[in-house]
This record gives structure tokens, sequence and C-alpha cells, in this order.
């Protein structure tokens, strides 16, 4: 193995350690792409009246999302484009772009660190 551990398997990094907002915003760029689990979103939907109150907001659990990070209306459009225009780049190029790491991709570029 040697001294700086090359090859050594790394624990995950649970990327929603003291970032409980960020898991909200990940299932709902991957409800933009349609790629959300169901029994995810039927949980967020059941989440919905305290996320209102803990928020300060109304609307569904997505609308909380746009309004928290103060985006338009519009964006699930856009991330959805996003998506489609990813997805060719990556098949031109011979990867695959799985949904997650869209997801990591999309708020790394276009989210402040939540």
């Amino acid at each position: 193995m040697g001294i700086f551990g090359f090859g050594k398997k790394t624990e995950p990094v649970d990327r929603y350690v003291g970032k409980p907002f960020l898991k909200l915003v990940d299932s709902f760029v991957l409800k933009c792409i349609g790629e959300l689990d169901l029994s995810q979103e039927a949980m967020l939907v059941q989440m919905t009246p305290k996320l209102r109150e803990v928020y300060s907001s109304g609307g569904t659990w997505e609308d909380i999302v746009v309004a928290q990070l103060h985006f338009p209306q519009n964006i699930g459009e856009a991330i959805q484009s996003m998506w489609v225009k990813n997805q060719n780049i990556a098949k031109q190029n011979g990867v695959t772009l799985t949904p997650m790491q869209f997801v990591e991709m999309f708020v790394t570029n276009n989210v402040e660190a939540s």
C-alpha cells in the first residue's frame, strides 16, 4: 500500500452532514430532471408543512427551495435543459453522466454553500 496510502479504500463522505437543506436542493434538482424517487418525493410532500414552518415560507417543498435559493420561477426548465445538454456532451465523449453526478455538478456551480 505504501506510506501515502495509495490504493487504500476511503470512507464514503456523507455530503449532507451538517447541511440538511442540501438534501432538499439535491431532491429539487433530481425532480427537475425526472430522476427523483417517488417514495422520496412522497416523503417531501409529507414534510411540506414542517418545511413551511422552518423556512417561514408557503407553497410546495419545491417552492420553498426556489425561494430560499432566490432562483427564478422557471429554474426547473433551465435545469432540465442543462441536464439534456450535459447528457449529450457526455455521450459525445463516450462517458456516462449519472443523475447524481449532474446534481453535484449543478449544486457546486450554482448554489452557495448549503
